[in-house]
C-alpha cells in the first residue's frame, strides 16, 4: 500500500511538473504536422515546467514562434528572444529529432530563463548571457538530464576552458567587451556565468540560500518594474537586505579580470 502510494504521488508529481502555471502562446511559424507539434509542446511543456520549479512562475504569457528546419546537425540549430511588447522565443527547429534529443538540448533552459529578468542591452550582454548559461544546467538539474554533481563539473569545466581568454590586467567587463566584439561569444558567455557562480557561493556560505530561492522572490515583486541592470541588482541586494550583488558587480567591473576566476566554482549544496 506505501508503494502504491508513493508510485501515485510520484505520477501527480511529474503529471503536475508537465503543466506550468505560466500561460503559453503558440506561433507555428511553418507547417508541422499534429504529430511533430505534439512533441515540441511537450518539450517545451516541461521545460517550462522545469523553468518555473527551478525560479517560479512567470508574471507575463510567454509567446513561443517555431520554426521548421530540416536537415540540421542538431534539434535546435537557432533560437532568440523577443522581449518587446511581448516575452518570447523564436525556436528555429529540426521536428525529425526524438523527444529526447529535444530534451538532452541547452538552448531551450538558456533562452527561456533570459526571460526570467529584463533585456539589459548589449553593453551589458557579458552579464545576461552569463546569467541564461549559468542557468541552463540548473533547470536541466531539475529536468533530470544532470545530477547536482554533473552540474557542478560542467560549470568547472566550462571555467577552465575559458580562463585564458582572462588572464589580463584589463577589468572583467571590458575583457568581456572585447570577446563580444571578435564574436568570441561562449568565452564572454562562459566568463559571464562565473558571476552568478560566485554569487551561489557566497549567499550559500552566508545566508544558506541558493541564488535560485531568490530569483522566485524576485519574479513575484519586481520583474515587471525593472528596466536595466542597476534596477536589477538593486532588486536583488534589496531582497537579500544587503548589497551583496552591487559588491560582486564592482569588483567585475573594476578588478583585473585574471583575479575574478580564480576562486573555486564548484557548488556547495548537497545533492
Amino acid at each position: 500500500m506505501v508503494l502504491l502510494s508513493f508510485i501515485f504521488s510520484s505520477l501527480l508529481s511529474l503529471s503536475a511538473m508537465d503543466e506550468p502555471l505560466t500561460s503559453i502562446e503558440w506561433h507555428w511559424e511553418d507547417e508541422f504536422s499534429a504529430a511533430e507539434k505534439e512533441k515540441v509542446e511537450e518539450w517545451l511543456y516541461r521545460v517550462s515546467a522545469a523553468t518555473e520549479s527551478t525560479i517560479g512562475a512567470y508574471p507575463f504569457t510567454m509567446h513561443f514562434y517555431i520554426h521548421r528546419r530540416n536537415g540540421a546537425s542538431e534539434p535546435v540549430p537557432w533560437a532568440s528572444t523577443r522581449r518587446y511588447p511581448i516575452q518570447g522565443v523564436d525556436f528555429h527547429i529540426d521536428p525529425s529529432y526524438s523527444l529526447e534529443s529535444f530534451l538532452d538540448d541547452w538552448t531551450a533552459p538558456h533562452e527561456i530563463s533570459h526571460l526570467s529578468i529584463p533585456y539589459l542591452g548589449r553593453a551589458e550582454a557579458w552579464f545576461a548571457e552569463g546569467f541564461a548559461s549559468y542557468m541552463q544546467y540548473q533547470i536541466m538539474q531539475r529536468l533530470g538530464i544532470y545530477s547536482r554533481q554533473e552540474v557542478g563539473d560542467r560549470y568547472w569545466n566550462k571555467i577552465e576552458s575559458v580562463r585564458p581568454y582572462f588572464e589580463r590586467d584589463l577589468d572583467f567587463v571590458s575583457v568581456s567587451r572585447e570577446l563580444q566584439r571578435k564574436n568570441n561569444y561562449p568565452a564572454m558567455y562562459w566568463g559571464g556565468a562565473s558571476y552568478f557562480m560566485h554569487m551561489n557561493q557566497q549567499l550559500m556560505a552566508e545566508h544558506k540560500l541558493e541564488f535560485t530561492s531568490l530569483l522566485k522572490e524576485y519574479l513575484l515583486c519586481c520583474r515587471l518594474k525593472d528596466d536595466s541592470l542597476e534596477e536589477l541588482i538593486d532588486s536583488w541586494d534589496s531582497l537579500l537586505g544587503e548589497p551583496l550583488f552591487r559588491s560582486m558587480l564592482h569588483s567585475y567591473r573594476n578588478d583585473p579580470a585574471s583575479g575574478v576566476l580564480e576562486a573555486d566554482f564548484l557548488l556547495q549544496a548537497e545533492d
